[in-house]
C-alpha cells in the first residue's frame, strides 16, 4: 500500500468578537490544540501611522512573543488585511499542512475585511505557488449579556474600542453583521441564556454552525470549513437579507416585512420612528419613486437607526432562493408573515420570488427581530404598509424622478 501524500495547504482561521475578555478565552482554550494563535491588535496612536501588534502565545509553559509592525495606510481595516496577508504567506512557508488561527481585534466588522482577505490570499497563494485556504470565520458572543447588546444601545466608544474618535458604533451594530457574516457561531453560555440564545438563533443564518461554549471542537470545526466570502456578503447584503427565525420560547420573534411596492420618501421621513421602532433589530432594503436603481439600505442595532445608499439594484447579490420560489420560507419558528399589500403570491416562472420580485427588481424586503411586546411588531408592521406607495399613487411615480425627495440628509446627496 502506498504512503498517504501529506496534506500541504496550510489553513488560516479567523475569530471575531467585541468583548476583548472574550478573545482572552478562547486563546486560552486554544493553548493546547494544534495551531498557532495569533492574537491582532490595532494601536492607532502608536507610531507615525499607528500600529499592528500581533502576540502569540504559544502554549501555557511558553513566553508569548509579539510584533510590532507599522500600518502600511491610514485605514485601519486595509493595514490588517495587509498584516494579515504577508502572515499567512509566511507561515504557509514555515509550516505547511498547519493552521494559523488569528483572533482579530475587538469589533473588527468582518464584512470590511474578509472578502478582500480571501481575494487577496488567493491571489497571493497563485503568485507565491503556496498552498494557502482561509477556513473558517467566526464570530464569539456571551449569550447572557446579547440581549443588551444587541438592542441596547452601548456605543463602541464607552469601552475603549472604536476605531478612531469618530467612531460612533454601538455594540448592535457589529455583532448582528457579524453574526450574519461568520461561518461559525460561538455562543457562550447558550444553553442558559433564555431570550438571549434565542435572540442569536433568529439573527444567525441557517446554514453557519452554532457551537454552545468553548467545550465544543472549535479548531475542528473552522477546520472543516472552507470560507466562501461571496456566499457571506450575500448573507448580510441588504438587497439579500433573509428571515431565519428561530425559537419562540422566550418571546423573541421575527417579523418579515416584503413588498414590491416603493416606499414614500415623505411617509417615510414621518413615520420613520414607528418603523425603526424601539429595542429591536433590523436589517435590509427599500426602494423610492425618486431613486428607483438604488438599493436603499435599512439597518437598525443597538437602538441605532442607519440608512444608507447600498449600490444599484444591477449590481446586488443573486436572491439566495432564486428559482425556488419562496413558498415555505416563513414557516420556521418565530416567524411571523408580514408581506404587505404590494405583496402578492410568487409567479411568474422559475426567477420569480416572493411578492413576483425577480432578481434585480426593486423590493421593500425589511427583516425585524424583537423580544416581547407584541404591540411594537404590530407598530412595525402597520408603519410598514402605512409608508408603502400606494397602488392608486403608483400612476404618478415617475413624477418624483429628478425631484427633491427630502431626505438628501440620509443619503448624502439630493433625490
Amino acid at each position: 500500500m502506498e504512503d498517504a501524500v501529506p496534506d500541504t495547504t496550510h489553513s488560516l482561521a479567523l475569530i471575531s468578537a467585541v468583548d476583548p475578555a472574550l478573545l482572552s478565552l478562547i486563546d486560552l482554550a486554544l493553548s493546547g490544540e494544534d495551531a498557532v494563535v495569533i492574537r491582532a491588535r490595532l494601536l492607532p496612536q502608536e507610531g507615525p501611522e499607528g500600529t499592528v501588534r500581533l502576540v502569540s502565545t504559544g502554549g501555557l509553559d511558553q513566553e508569548p512573543v509579539s510584533l510590532d509592525l507599522p500600518m502600511p495606510t491610514h485605514c485601519h481595516t486595509c493595514s490588517l488585511r495587509e498584516v494579515l496577508v504577508a502572515v499567512a504567506q509566511d507561515r504557509a512557508i514555515q509550516d505547511p499542512g498547519g493552521t494559523t488561527v488569528v483572533l482579530l481585534p475587538p469589533a473588527i466588522e468582518l464584512v470590511h475585511l474578509v472578502p478582500r482577505l480571501a481575494q487577496e490570499l488567493e491571489e497571493a497563494g497563485r503568485a507565491e505557488g503556496l498552498d494557502l485556504r482561509l477556513a473558517g470565520v467566526a464570530h464569539a458572543l456571551e449569550a447572557h449579556t446579547a440581549q443588551d447588546e444587541l438592542l441596547e444601545h452601548h456605543p463602541l466608544s464607552e469601552r475603549g474600542l472604536e476605531a478612531h474618535p469618530e467612531d460612533a458604533r454601538c455594540t448592535g451594530e457589529v455583532h448582528m453583521v457579524n453574526l450574519g457574516y461568520a461561518d461559525l457561531i460561538l455562543s457562550l453560555g447558550q444553553d442558559e441564556a433564555g431570550a438571549g440564545a434565542d435572540l442569536i438563533e433568529h439573527l444567525r443564518p441557517h446554514s453557519s454552525l452554532l457551537l454552545p461554549g468553548l467545550d465544543a471542537p472549535l479548531l475542528d470545526c473552522l477546520l472543516a470549513i472552507n470560507h466562501d466570502a461571496g456566499a457571506a456578503v450575500g448573507r448580510v447584503h441588504p438587497a439579500t437579507t433573509q428571515a431565519w427565525g428561530g425559537p419562540d420560547g422566550h418571546g423573541v420573534w421575527t417579523l418579515d416585512l416584503f413588498a414590491t411596492l416603493p416606499f414614500h420618501p415623505g411617509r417615510l421621513r414621518e413615520l420613520v420612528a414607528d418603523l425603526a421602532g424601539h429595542g429591536l433589530c433590523a436589517r435590509g432594503c427599500f426602494w423610492l419613486p425618486s431613486r428607483p436603481g438604488r438599493v436603499c439600505a435599512w439597518e437598525v442595532a443597538g437602538g441605532a437607526l442607519s440608512v444608507g445608499d447600498a449600490g444599484s439594484w444591477a449590481e446586488a447579490p443573486d436572491l439566495p432562493w432564486a428559482g425556488q420560489g419562496r413558498a415555505g420560507a416563513l414557516d420556521g419558528v418565530g416567524l411571523v408573515d408580514g408581506a404587505a399589500s404590494g405583496a402578492g403570491p410568487a409567479s411568474g416562472g422559475p426567477d420569480a420570488v416572493r411578492g413576483g420580485a425577480a432578481p434585480g427588481e426593486p423590493r421593500c424586503h425589511l427583516v425585524v427581530t424583537g423580544v416581547g411586546d407584541p404591540r411594537v411588531r404590530e407598530q412595525v408592521r402597520q408603519a410598514f404598509d402605512r409608508v408603502l406607495l400606494r397602488s392608486e399613487e403608483m400612476s404618478h411615480a415617475l413624477a418624483w424622478i429628478g425631484v427633491d425627495d427630502g431626505l438628501g440628509d440620509w443619503f448624502g446627496g439630493e433625490g
